[in-house]
């Protein structure tokens, strides 16, 4: 193996070697184990039935671990993949993890990778632990994304349509344009809280569709963490802007030429190269506009946390509401912003009870 396996740009010993540099016997029982199940053979791979966003995470894992191996232990990889998975080799990738500067998340994350991988290696063996290992690691779990500073969906709609004004403004025609465009898109997210990969691949008439004066935004079972349909309406007051950006911005966006351009087709947001919006860069966006008005920028997931911790506060007895609204499939997801609201209202009170018997006490012996 040589650095050249890993991609570019990436430290070697931080990389997922891909499927087609794995020893070829595991590339093949892992490709079997994900073809999709076929109703004309009693031949199902174990992992058919998972979606295949499931099955990439689990594959990057296992090329993660291989990766490890191939740094720290070369000599097990003569051994078969799953006697190689050992509690003594895994507590040293946890440890390697650890040392290359992981969140505890992202070790929560490749530990069930592997653990994913493990089970498609050898059906039989015990792994569970893996999980116990992960236990540990969860236990001292501390989230990577700070929430001190986090803003609440009203004051996010509210700078949306702020930048969206100072595009008027705005002498340079491109910048009023990325104005508009950054402001919509951030007053659209706080509106409409989709997930980061949602929002980058919505797609005009797919998954924006215009009804009669009206938006409807819609992902498919395939689109969704939780396979429901999930259908919601742009807000009457986005109806406008969101207008104005797709007949005046967007073409505009479309016209432009930059060092690497990819054609738009239906994609909803585009770069001001000319290209469809990634991921990363609407992240990036997301996070420099907020930065620059909040002072501590906030990522498109926050965005989930803002609207379910602002329903909480604002109207607790319909907080339910935001299990639906963030396509979470049971409300014990969102439950957790309940207890923070019911925790923050009843703080409240305390301090009012304060204020209203401060002083009463002062000449009492």
């Amino acid at each position: 193996m040589s650095g050249g396996l890993y991609g570019r740009g990436k430290a070697p010993e931080r990389a997922c070697l891909k499927p087609k540099d794995w020893p070829a016997d595991e590339r093949l029982v892992w490709e079997k184990a994900c073809e999709p199940a076929n109703t004309l053979t009693l031949d199902i791979g174990a992992r058919a039935y998972h979606a295949p966003i499931s099955n990439f995470k689990a594959q990057q894992g296992y090329g993660r671990w291989l990766t490890f191996l191939h740094f720290n232990d070369k000599d097990a990889l003569s051994l078969k993949a799953a006697d190689r998975i050992t509690p003594e080799r895994v507590t040293s990738y946890v440890e390697c993890l650890q040392g290359l500067g992981n969140s505890t998340q992202t070790i929560m994350s490749r530990l069930q990778e592997l653990g994913e991988a493990a089970k498609v290696f050898d059906t039989d063996r015990k792994w569970s632990f893996i999980n116990k290992l992960a236990g540990k690691i969860r236990a001292r779990h501390k989230p990577a994304r700070s929430k001190k500073h986090l803003k609440l969906s009203d004051e996010l709609v509210d700078l949306g349509k702020s930048l969206m004004d100072q595009s008027r403004s705005a002498t340079d025609h491109l910048e009023a344009v990325l104005l508009f465009r950054d402001g919509l898109m951030i007053a659209l997210t706080a509106y409409v809280p989709f997930r980061r990969r949602n929002i980058a691949d919505n797609k005009i008439g797919k998954n924006l569709i215009p009804l009669s004066g009206i938006y409807l935004l819609a992902l498919d079972e395939e689109e969704t963490k939780t396979h429901n349909v999930q259908e919601l309406y742009v807000p009457e007051d986005m109806i406008e802007p969101l207008d104005e950006y797709l007949q005046k911005h967007r073409p505009y966006l479309m016209s432009r030429k930059g060092r690497w351009t990819k054609p738009v087709t239906q994609e909803l947001w585009v770069s001001k190269d000319g290209s469809p919006m990634t991921q990363i860069a609407i992240y990036d966006r997301i996070r420099l506009r907020t930065g620059e008005a909040f002072g501590t920028p906030m990522n498109p997931h926050l965005f989930r946390d803002a609207a379910a911790t602002f329903m909480a506060i604002a109207d607790p007895k319909h907080v339910r509401i935001s299990a639906p609204l963030l396509g979470h499939s049971t409300f014990s997801t969102t439950e957790r912003y309940y207890q923070q609201a019911m925790s923050m209202e009843a703080h409240r009170d305390f301090v009012d009870v304060i204020r209203t018997l401060g002083g009463t006490h002062e000449n009492e012996d």
